[in-house]
């Protein structure tokens, strides 16, 4: 028995322990404030009565909310419920349009599930699933004194747009398995309900917010969840408004005749995903290179040619 307690003890040891008690608050400046929303109006739909869940009262309520409908720039929708103890729809309105611009930082991959948003008073913790995010508005003065509410939406959302898709797919739990330990305590504590939503953030932070993160904070972030990382990289997560739909601009083009080599420099969005594609004719494309992510401004990648074919190329660079 003394010496299976002793192997037991060593195995247990070489899971090395969390940088980090709960990611929202490794950074500050991931989201920011001004960082743009792809919200677009908000109208009044009037009072109705909706069942909400409270967590001043630990349960479920049924109340005659001010409604209000908020829309997106990407088509999506959501009706934003508030409290009537917030007192008249004026009051109500601006609470509702406060917090639909703020959801409107989140990305698409993130909003696509939310079909409404609760909002009460009271300082208790926000709320993520069942297609909904919770907000009570002294716990989000909170977060805004402390510079991380947008930070927080982030993780709640991904309770409600991610995990239904990806917490229990064998290649999540196969990354799981595979990197050294958990982003966070929190996540350590609670594997299968916070381990997405913990991982999610650090993942945004130093894929598409890499210029605002010191580089021993993405550090660490990379060295403890690296199979993470790469799950996350090879989902096709539609990232708008942090990524614009637009074209690239293509700043060099070089070719060398000697060593049959083409380098192509633009400039790019950082997390982006960019596709190099050729063409003879304008009219079918063959992919060249893909999955190229952008982790500065400006992306350079050189070609092979085939010395072979003699026919003139064109070449394109688009988003993936």
């Amino acid at each position: 028995m003394k010496v299976l307690l002793l192997l037991l003890l060593c195995f247990c040891s070489l899971r090395a322990e969390p940088p980090f008690w709960g990611t929202i608050f490794i950074d500050p400046d991931i989201i920011k404030p001004s960082d743009p929303s792809a919200y677009l109006a908000l109208t009044d739909a009037g009072q109705a009565y909706r069942t909400m869940y409270d967590r001043r009262e630990n349960d479920w309520v049924r109340l005659n909310p001010y409604l209000f409908n908020a829309t997106y720039k990407d088509g999506l929708k959501i009706e934003v419920q508030v409290n009537p103890e917030f007192g008249n729809a004026d009051v109500a309105r601006k609470e509702a349009e406060k917090y639909a611009d703020i959801i409107g930082q989140l990305t698409t991959a993130l909003r696509r599930d939310v079909e409404t948003v609760w909002i009460h008073k009271g300082v208790n913790p926000f709320g993520g699933g069942n297609n909904n995010l919770l907000i009570h508005t002294g716990q989000a003065v909170k977060y805004i004194n402390d510079g991380i509410l947008e930070e927080a939406f982030v993780h709640e959302a991904t309770h409600t747009s991610l995990d239904s898709r990806h917490a229990k797919k064998p290649k999540w739990i196969a990354a799981q398995k595979a990197d050294d330990e958990f982003i966070s305590n929190y996540a350590k504590d609670y594997p299968n309900r916070e381990d997405l939503a913990e991982s999610y953030l650090p993942y945004f932070a130093i894929r598409y917010r890499s210029d605002r993160i010191s580089k021993s904070l993405a550090s660490k972030i990379k060295k403890a969840i690296p199979n993470r990382i790469k799950y996350f990289d090879s989902l096709a997560f539609e990232m708008y408004p942090v990524i614009r739909r637009e074209a690239p601009t293509v700043d060099q083009l070089f070719y060398s005749e000697d060593k049959k080599l083409m380098s192509i420099s633009w400039s790019s969005q950082l997390g982006a995903k960019y596709i190099i594609q050729s063409s003879s004719d304008f009219s079918v494309w063959k992919t060249v290179v893909s999955h190229l992510i952008a982790d500065t401004s400006l992306t350079s990648v050189s070609v092979n040619l085939d010395s072979k074919v003699n026919t003139q190329e064109f070449y394109r660079v688009g988003l993936e």
